[in-house]
């Protein structure tokens, strides 16, 4: 269930709309620029008797609040509340509720009378982009706590990057597969090759249970920045070209940070040797 009550954005349309602008001050676009954007993607939205409204509203909320208050936004939200356009939804639907909305709506409208704060200065995003090729095969090695704990430590696992995709706000991430092979020494590509891959996110069980689930075997690595790669556990062993890709396009890869990656991984072998047969 989404975001309902008489606040502003306890509404989904509110949240978006207030989200999606401020999320695009950061990416370096001007506010009449993101307006137009925002006008030209909810048509829908904006035909709505009771979405419309709304989504006015937290425009100019909004964009006040980012001393960006454009004037033709600032005048629709003015008509919707002096003209109670609004409350009809409440008066209909949540009659409980109409004061608490009344309320919200005589502060917005005191609010947009009275001058804007100077304009904010939004930072930038700083996006990361992963210059792993496709076909680059690395060697984890493991090194952590949990790695002692479990007997696998300074053992290697083995990657292949596969793919990429984007990672909020803009991120580009790396999409790999993780060959069947825990190894006390490093070992020939050809040899990974000929182990196949490990499947990832679920256990054995949930497909005993389940035989119809499609098994996934793709894994998003958050490589966000520089900082956060774990160079000292990486060893690139080379591209091998072509990467032998299994159908599972339909499935979002699941996605592990490298701070947790060593514990996923080695849970996901100790569950996943038990039953080779997969």
């Amino acid at each position: 269930m989404g975001a309902w009550g008489p606040g502003l954005y306890q509404d989904d349309v509110a949240l978006d709309v207030r989200d999606y602008y401020k999320d695009q001050l950061h990416r370096g676009k001007e506010g009449e620029q993101i307006t137009q954007e925002l006008i030209a993607q909810n048509s829908d939205i904006l035909e709505d008797p009771d979405d419309g409204p709304v989504f006015w509203l937290a425009l100019a909320d909004v964009q006040w609040k980012m001393g960006r208050l454009e004037n033709v936004v600032k005048q629709n939200a003015l008509n919707i509340i002096d003209e109670n356009v609004d409350l009809m939804r409440w008066q209909h639907e949540e009659p409980g509720c109409v004061k608490k909305r009344l309320h919200m709506l005589s502060e917005l409208k005191e609010k947009l009378l009275s001058p804007q704060p100077e304009m904010k200065k939004v930072s930038q995003y700083r996006l990361f982009h992963c210059n792993w090729k496709k076909g680059d095969v690395y060697a984890y090695q493991m090194l952590g706590d949990y790695a002692k704990e479990k007997g696998f430590f300074e053992k290697y696992v083995f990657f292949v990057k596969m793919d990429e995709r984007t990672w909020h706000p803009g991120h580009t991430v790396p999409v790999v597969y993780f060959y069947w092979m825990i190894s006390d020494v490093l070992v020939e590509t050809k040899e990974l090759k000929q182990a196949g891959y490990m499947p990832q996110v679920y256990a054995p069980q949930a497909y005993i249970n389940n035989p119809k689930l499609k098994k996934r075997y793709r894994l998003t690595l958050l490589n966000t920045s520089m900082k956060v790669i774990p160079k000292k556990n990486l060893i690139y062993m080379g591209n091998i070209g072509n990467v032998d890709e299994i159908d599972e396009k339909t499935l979002t890869p699941y996605a592990v940070g490298w701070k947790e990656f060593e514990e996923y991984i080695i849970q996901n072998i100790l569950e996943w040797n038990e039953y080779k047969v997969f």
